[in-house]
């Protein structure tokens, strides 16, 4: 720990000269590192932070997706600004995934909403970000509400508001409304039917709002529930447990089938996020050892694909300043390098080995095969249409008579095609180090 804080506080000295940006997110890097050397050990610090390997994990993934995120906004209005508002939301992320309190999580989960919208109404495309931010919004703060009711109400009941606490300390009719505190999570994710505010909030935001929001903030959905259902005590067989994961998988099979007849490159990416974080939530309600596992791996993997193919959204709009498939096709004749990284991440996004997704997949698979004969039914057609829509997402954007003019290619090509790669390699090479 010692000698990574020293090799951080050398890196920031050299860099003193550099913007506010770069030193801030170094700062954030070294309390990563302090954060990660304890991680393995799930040690309570002070009663309002704890540290494990999940929490390790997402902080990382964090502090990760945020510096790629600034290198693809190399070139944006107002910088400064920009920078707070990144290092802000970078920030909050790391103390939401840090706390151990119900109540502090809650108030973290709320607060990444300012810096996002004004990111997204500062520094969007067009008119429509202020509805789009607003959606984001009232959504989410809607969906949270009964999640702030639900922490309250068990609380009230005997337990306490800490993630470790143990839920057969509490009556079961505080338990019965499991449903509709995890409603704020299932928002976040989102899961269908709760996704209209994601597809609009990525249109309208820059490409570092995207990537964050993709990367990160949706994770915020899927690690909340993973702590709160640690402490609940449901029935497998129970009428609203069996009703929202077919809802669910079924809303993941949809998202898929809109995928594959969008003509936004955006919306493709976003409705994709709806389809895989349906698997994240069938592996964290099963309540299972392996299903767990397969959405935290699923998560991570997501967070990485999903960020890479914004930012090649981005790459693309930069040359064609346009985002319509139409408008994009015949990549290979202008840019072949971005093409090479397009089709590395569409092979990751549809569970390709040896990315992340096949394992986590491969993990979730076996769990909803073992739930139900129709839910592996379900997951096996989700799997064939992700399939569909990353096929076509590559072959749109890379075959045909090409419409982009050959002079836009710049050094801005290759930056990109470096922060694809840093995306890809260790979505692909992290199988290595799992436990």
């Amino acid at each position: 720990m010692v000698k990574s804080l020293a090799i951080s506080l050398i890196a920031l000295i050299i860099m003193k000269n550099l913007n506010v940006s770069i030193i801030g997110l170094s700062v954030l890097t070294i309390l990563s590192m302090g954060a990660a050397s304890v991680a393995t050990g799930g040690v309570e610090l002070n009663g309002l932070y704890s540290t494990d390997f999940v929490m390790g994990l997402m902080i990382t993934l964090t502090l990760f997706v945020a510096i790629l995120s600034y290198l693809s906004s190399a070139k944006v209005s107002r910088k400064a600004s920009f920078n707070l508002m990144v290092i802000s939301i970078s920030l909050i992320l790391v103390m939401s995934f840090s706390v151990s309190s119900f109540f502090l999580f809650f108030f973290f989960f709320e607060s990444v909403l300012a810096p996002l919208l004004l990111l997204i109404v500062g520094w969007g495309y067009q008119p429509e970000r202020l509805q789009a931010g607003g959606y984001m919004v009232i959504y989410t703060v809607f969906g949270s509400l009964f999640f702030l009711w639900g922490v309250s109400e068990l609380y009230l009941s005997g337990m306490s508001s800490m993630m470790s606490s143990v839920g057969s300390l509490v009556k079961k009719s505080a338990m019965s409304l499991w449903w509709l505190y995890i409603l704020g999570f299932l928002i976040k994710l989102p899961m269908y039917p709760f996704h209209l505010w994601l597809p609009k909030a990525h249109v309208e935001a820059p490409v570092a709002g995207s990537m964050l929001l993709a990367g990160v903030v949706l994770k915020l959905g899927g690690y909340g529930l993973l702590r709160f259902m640690a402490v609940m005590q449901v029935s497998l067989s129970s009428v609203f447990f069996v009703l929202l994961l077919s809802v669910n998988l079924a809303g993941g099979f949809y998202a898929g089938l809109a995928c594959v007849r969008q003509v936004d490159l955006k919306c493709l990416v976003a409705y994709s996020s709806v389809a895989h974080m349906s698997l994240v939530l069938l592996g964290v309600l099963s309540n299972t050892l392996l299903g767990v596992m397969g959405a935290i791996i699923i998560m991570v993997g997501h967070g990485l694909c999903s960020s890479g193919l914004f930012s090649y959204v981005n790459a693309i709009y930069k040359m064609s300043h346009s985002r319509l498939l139409v408008m994009n096709k015949g990549g290979l004749l202008f840019c072949p390098v971005l093409v090479l990284m397009c089709f590395l991440l569409s092979s990751s996004n549809m569970a390709a080995p040896p990315s992340l997704n096949l394992f986590g997949e491969i993990l979730v698979f076996g769990v909803g095969g073992w739930m139900s004969g129709a839910f592996l039914f379900i997951l096996g057609l989700m799997s064939f249409i992700s399939a569909c829509f990353s096929l076509y997402l590559y072959g749109s954007c890379s075959h045909g008579k090409g419409l982009m003019h050959s002079e836009s290619l710049n050094l801005s090509s290759l930056c990109d095609a470096f922060v694809l790669l840093s995306h890809w390699v260790p979505l692909n090479f992290l199988f290595m180090f799992m436990p």
